[in-house]
């Protein structure tokens, strides 16, 4: 019995895709909260400077979550799929 791969390389090619999506955003976003830090003047404002710092690190972990929400959907419906494939191939196995 022979299977068609095709459709399986297809699938994976997409969560590929979908996934370099994925870190391209998330690095793009990184880069531009980091292009928003401006250069540290002659009189340095600790109170500014802590602020700052935080409010690009929580960029960065809504940025992280996004991913990390974004990778899991992809791989619980890679799950799905390859489930319902070899389902459906172990009944025409039985069948056979």
């Amino acid at each position: 019995m022979t299977v068609d791969t095709a459709q399986y390389t297809e699938f994976f090619q997409q969560g590929q895709d979908a996934v370099r999506k994925t870190v391209d955003t998330w690095t793009r976003t990184v880069q531009n909260a980091a292009a928003q830090l401006p250069a540290f003047a002659p009189q340095f404002d600790a109170d500014t400077a802590i602020d700052r710092y935080f409010d690009f690190t929580e960029k960065v972990i809504e940025a992280q979550r996004d991913v990390a929400k974004k990778f899991v959907g992809y791989v619980t419906a890679a799950g799905a799929v390859v489930q319902e494939t070899a389902e459906t191939v172990t009944k025409a196995a039985t069948k056979a």
